[in-house]
């Protein structure tokens, strides 16, 4: 029996380990695992039981209790022998197919929101929108009302409410904004009730997976879907979302959207906050700093210069919390400022509280950051995307490492987060989003006093800047792309980002392109047919990052040229073969490789040539390294990569692995050695993973490689 509870003892170890980690990655335990956890200490506990009872018969000595003695021996060995067969029974049953499963997040329905308040007007309308949900006869709910009045906030609370009781038994949640995408929206949809898609399923296909999700659960769950920020009419049966089966509230800025386009069958008008109310909110977000008596009366004025909107006392309050009294009258001045051109009264108080707390950031560096963030649209990846550019902008003074370069945006990102300009995304802990009130206001600001500008698509064709406006134009993005198909010469002697995000067609880039903008710091051409770079490629000195993600690619050899280059992302895009030039990029620091699937030669000394290189993403990409027969690179090469801190890689033939392959500074890897591992999405950023399949002594000498 001992030695069955020693068995049993080390199986619950190794289990435990299991669960611990589960736990690290917000996963949930699977009751089964929970009940064989609370068998193994009940039986545990009867075993040791039994050990007591021996110890005590060991002690008896006298003649007198020998007879005593046998009986209880003889009665400890027999509870023995049934507890070690029952060990047996338990030891068996504990070949789980899995430990946990990942619950779908509803996290984001049960929180209450930081910047909601429980006031009368909100209370009735809660009220009115808890009948409507309860009113089997009412599919479809709409809430409108003006930008940054409450709406997001006001239905995440009526999703709480409904969870609260039983109204609803799981909630999705998904944000439309101005240019729907329908497959963000399914995947958002999808995320939150536990639903995965094949990565390559097709937006029908989708649909199909999420409308017998929403309606096909043995359970007959009451499921309701939010739509939130809704501008023009949207397909929900394109999204696969069954009106007539599940309740949807809509959210958007026109009632005409909701009533006469998406036909809703009750809606309801959210007007601003009253005056007490506004003034409960903007003291409970600005804190007890408003209570001082010299502030008292100055922030009252400030608070009712916010017209009762929720957005503006939100992004004041938090502006000026803990300020000095003169910078609350500046505040105020600021605030009764004459409207702006073109824009209404009440929408320059927006406009200037959201500026208000722009110019309120801690520093310099805080506000390019967000000045940048605004130009990037309302959903931001901040982990790969973001760092690529602020990096290439020089955004962050003295720093030259990526990895500290990653920890200074992230601090950043954490203070525009506490001062509620940027909140997180629900759905990605990768992704940032901006409320597009926010994001308007910050877009006016940029292109008038930074000369930064989003160029509008209309009718299909980019509609660029003026050429007096291009010739002191800084910063110019285009994330439509139109129907552009040929880049002519521009004059932008200023400009130091260009991003143009195509829609999957062949560009052509007349050879003189690149002559006007020799600052060009950042160039980004994402979704793009290019055969070739134009010759004047070569002219920009400055450059430090060049993205051609998602791009179909053949010639690049023109890269070499770039011999300043600092980051080189080739995310996704189909190119079969990298350039032996590469090889002259010996100042590039980060290489991102990964996605590229198509990739099948990587010239010799191509990698071992990138000394500086410091990150190197190459998950689901190239694996074809050197071995009999092919003239390709070579692990071995990794060897001169000394200053290597980030790698994803996949390594199929462990005997292709040099044995004296050692990465001192690794800190952040994910690593696949066998064949026929899934490379998953979002893997730049994992925690340290080393994955093996092996039937070699090669796994000690990979275990030493990968120690740290």
């Amino acid at each position: 029996m001992k030695k069955q509870v020693e068995k049993l003892r080390l199986a619950r170890d190794t289990m435990q380990h299991s669960i611990d980690t589960a736990i690290r990655n917000g996963e949930a335990i699977e009751g089964v695992v929970n009940n064989w956890l609370k068998e193994v200490d009940e039986i545990t506990e009867l075993a040791m039981k039994v050990v007591e009872g021996e110890e005590e018969a060991k002690t008896r000595r006298s003649n007198a209790a020998a007879c005593l003695d046998l009986k209880l021996r003889h009665h400890l060995s027999h509870k023995a022998k049934k507890i070690a067969q029952a060990i047996d029974v338990v030891l068996e049953n504990s070949k789980f197919d899995r430990v946990s499963y990942r619950p779908a997040p509803q996290g984001i329905v049960t929180t209450r929101s930081t910047d909601y308040v429980d006031s009368n007007s909100r209370k009735s309308t809660m009220m009115r929108l808890m009948e409507a949900l309860i009113d089997d006869k009412i599919q479809l709910i709409g809430v409108w009302g003006m930008a940054g009045v409450g709406k997001s906030t006001l239905v995440r609370e009526v999703a709480k409410e409904a969870m609260k009781k039983q109204l609803s038994d799981e909630v999705a949640i998904a944000i439309v904004t101005q240019s729907p995408d329908l497959r963000r929206i399914q995947g958002e949809i999808a995320e939150m009730l536990g639903l995965k898609f094949d990565v390559e399923s097709t937006v029908i296909g989708r649909a199909i997976l999420l409308r017998q999700r929403l309606t096909g659960t043995n359970e007959k769950k009451k499921i309701h879907v939010i739509l939130d920020d809704i501008w023009q009419n949207l397909d929900l049966e394109a999204i696969g979302i069954p009106c007539e089966e599940c309740k949807v509230l809509l959210t958007s800025r026109n009632r005409d959207v909701l009533v006469c386009e998406m036909g809703t069958q009750k809606d309801f008008g959210l007007e601003v906050l009253l005056e007490e109310e506004a003034w409960s909110l903007f003291e409970k977000m600005a804190g007890d700093c408003v209570r001082e008596p010299n502030l008292r009366s100055i922030a009252t004025e400030v608070a009712k210069e916010c017209a009762g909107l929720p957005l503006a006392l939100v992004t004041v309050s938090k502006a000026l919390k803990n300020k000095e009294l003169y910078e609350w009258k500046n505040a105020l001045q600021q605030l009764r400022k004459p409207a702006l051109g073109g824009l209404t009264i009440m929408q320059s108080k927006i406009y200037y509280s959201v500026e208000l707390s722009y110019k309120h950031l801690e520093s310099v560096e805080v506000q390019d950051v967000f000045l940048l963030c605004s130009q990037l649209g309302y959903y931001i990846n901040h982990e790969i995307f973001l760092l690529q550019y602020c990096y290439g902008l020089g955004l962050f003074d003295g720093i030259n490492i990526i990895e500290d370069a990653r920890n200074k945006l992230r601090t950043i990102l954490r203070i525009l987060k506490d001062s509620c300009l940027l909140l997180q995304s629900p759905y990605s802990s990768k992704h940032l989003r901006m409320h597009d009130v926010v994001c308007d206001a910050m877009k006016l600001i940029a292109s008038r006093d930074h000369n930064m500008f989003v160029a509008r698509v209309d009718g299909g064709l980019i509609e660029w800047p003026d050429a007096n406006a291009l010739k002191k134009c800084e910063a110019l993005i285009s994330f439509e792309g139109g129907d552009v198909h040929e880049l002519k010469e521009m004059e932008c002697p200023e400009l130091r980002l260009f991003s143009l995000l195509g829609r999957d067609h062949a560009l052509q880039i007349s050879d003189n392109f690149f002559e006007g903008m020799r600052k060009l710091k950042v160039l980004d051409l994402t979704k793009m047919q290019l055969s070739s770079l134009p010759s004047s490629l070569q002219l920009l000195e400055n450059l430090q990052t060049l993205c051609l993600d998602q791009c179909v690619l053949e010639d690049i050899s023109l890269i070499g040229k770039l011999t300043n280059l600092a980051i080189l992302s080739l995310h996704t895009s189909k190119i079969s073969q990298l350039p032996r030039e590469m090889g002259f990029l010996t100042r590039l620091r980060l290489l991102n490789l990964s996605g590229c699937s198509k990739l099948e030669v990587i010239p010799p000394n191509v990698l071992s040539s990138l000394v500086a290189l410091e990150e190197l993403y190459m998950g689901n990409s190239f694996v074809k390294w050197k071995a009999e027969g092919l003239n390709n690179a070579s692990l071995a090469e990794l060897k001169h990569l000394s200053h290597l801190t980030a790698l994803n890689i996949h390594i199929p033939n462990a005997n292709n692995l040099p044995k004296d392959l050692l990465f001192e500074k690794l800190q952040r890897y994910v690593i696949f050695v066998g064949d026929k591992w899934d490379w998953s999405d979002g893997q730049e950023e994992a925690s340290p993973t080393l994955k093996l399949k092996l039937n070699t002594s090669f796994q000690l000498e990979i275990g030493k490689a990968f120690n740290n």
